[in-house]
């Protein structure tokens, strides 16, 4: 891959700062769904029925940040092959994501 313009790599840097902000937001309203689950009062049949819709929105929210990472990552790529330096907190980001990751799946048991 040849070497990216300044315009192009002014773009690829703003577009991996909007996926980084999308993800951070993602993962922050998982953890507010986590916290609501902890918190739902409901017994019965319309607590499970809502611990599920919340789960199955929990599943959803994943999907979209494996996607937003796999993003982020191909944008650290361009900019890599195209000899310039990681333009992005993607270290960051995999902390976040792997962290979140284990936090979930300590919560599901």
């Amino acid at each position: 891959m040849g070497k990216l313009t300044q315009q192009e790599e002014d773009a690829t840097r703003k577009g991996i700062n909007a996926l980084e902000q999308a993800f951070a937001g993602v993962q922050r309203s998982r953890q507010e769904l986590e916290n609501t689950k902890n918190n739902v009062g409901m017994g019965g049949d319309v607590g499970r029925n809502y611990i599920g819709l919340l789960d199955k929105w929990d599943d959803q929210a994943e999907i979209i940040s494996k996607n937003l990472r796999e993003m982020i990552n191909e944008l650290n790529n361009t900019l890599q092959q195209s000899g310039l330096t990681r333009g992005s907190a993607n270290d960051a980001v995999n902390t976040a994501y792997h962290k979140s990751e284990s936090i979930f799946n300590a919560l599901a048991g």
